[in-house]
């Protein structure tokens, strides 16, 4: 087969991607891999997959939203969600000319989006092969979906349609005791980590304690001066006697390492998959790549989500009621509060007990291998 995966606009969308992306060329397919933003190409490339470039360097998503009527973020988390789908629909179309300029020379058999890759659909419907959706984490993107629906309704009049085209195949990857109902079923698939590597260091996948709280706030450390916010949450996790392992940018490691100079912390860009099995707790800001991570290790969790991110709130919510984590919003995100959740994971076995369970859900879900037959057999119907 010849397989395009459009993989978001993310390196951490693209890399719910790369295990299946990878199956896929293990059992003999061609695959090309293409994002709706060019500085995703490089972490394409580094996971040691084919990047197609789609999408004009140099093209802000400042500038993106001003041109489209989308400058003004709604505060209504609701609504807020339904405002991305309109935005992320944009983005995933902008390139559309390009995509099916090449698609239409390199003529593939399948295409796979991710759950807002919003081009996939319109670009299978176009070239008249199967689309198959998968999931990037556990969330519903139902309000996503509708916002997208609503700004696309000129380029699916264009072919003949009113609604967004329902996917030939659906591969999910949340744990099943998690699902909601009424949720729709799909193809579930064992999630693995796909972040890129580094040259490692011993305490990057070694304890220095009895005890390790992982911490990570993300990629904007130093371009949103956090600085003071991390060392605040360490400060206080040092009090609870165990080695702090904080996973930042390059860019932000000289100067934390200089402002976190303790013997029982540790600073550095570390893959979230050498880190997570290392950890007791991971304390985090919600992203999806993160939380699924730390699930397959059977991580219990410290989740900060942003109140007015729908997302992040019901991600959060779903883990908490699943004993697997606590949540503090951002606005009840102190680094004393912080600290204090640290704790109570550390002092109760039910979270560490809850983890692991959904681990082992993960755990005895299809390997993309398996998922991979399954698309064969799709193309096959379908040919």
């Amino acid at each position: 087969m010849k397989v395009i995966v459009l993989a978001g606009i993310t390196p951490s969308t693209f890399f719910a991607h790369v295990s299946l992306a990878t199956a896929l060329r293990n059992a003999g397919h061609q695959v090309m891999v293409t994002a709706a933003a060019d500085d995703v190409v490089p972490a394409i490339a580094a996971a040691g997959l084919p990047a197609v470039p789609v999408m004009q360097p140099n093209l802000t998503r400042e500038q993106i939203r001003a041109e489209n009527g989308l400058a003004e973020v709604p505060a209504d988390a609701v609504e807020r969600e339904h405002w991305a789908g309109r935005l992320f629909a944009v983005i995933e179309t902008l390139p559309m000319d390009s995509l099916v300029a090449f698609a239409e020379g390199w003529r593939p058999d399948v295409v796979i989006g991710g759950m807002l890759a919003y081009a996939a659909p319109l670009l299978a419907a176009r070239l008249g092969v199967p689309y198959v959706r998968q999931a990037w984490d556990i969330h519903d993107p139902k309000l996503f979906d509708a916002g997208a629906t609503a700004q696309l309704q000129k380029e699916l009049a264009d072919l003949g349609l009113t609604e967004l085209p329902e996917p030939d195949l659906l591969i999910e990857v949340m744990p099943p005791s998690l699902r909601e109902p009424g949720s729709k079923h799909g193809q579930m698939m064992r999630w693995f980590a796909g972040n890129t590597q580094c040259r490692l260091e011993p305490w990057m996948y070694t304890k220095g304690a009895e005890k390790r709280v992982g911490i990570t706030v993300g990629t904007g450390v130093a371009d949103y001066h956090q600085y003071d916010f991390v060392q605040g949450i360490v400060k206080n996790v040092a009090t609870l006697d165990v080695e702090a392992a904080v996973a930042v940018p390059e860019e932000a490691v000289p100067t934390l390492r200089e402002r976190l100079d303790d013997k029982n912390v540790e600073v550095g860009w570390i893959p979230l998959d050498i880190l997570a099995p290392t950890c007791d707790v991971l304390v985090h800001q919600s992203g999806g790549s993160t939380m699924m991570t730390a699930l397959s290790f059977g991580v219990p969790q410290v989740l900060l989500p942003d109140a007015g991110q729908f997302r992040q709130m019901d991600m959060a919510r779903r883990l908490v009621e699943a004993g697997a984590a606590v949540m503090l919003t951002h606005e009840q995100a102190t680094t004393e509060a912080i600290a204090e959740k640290c704790q109570e994971i550390l002092s109760d076995p039910r979270y560490a007990a809850a983890a692991a369970g959904l681990a082992r859900e993960i755990a005895a879900l299809p390997l993309p291998s398996e998922v991979v037959r399954r698309i064969e057999w799709l193309v096959h119907a379908h040919n």
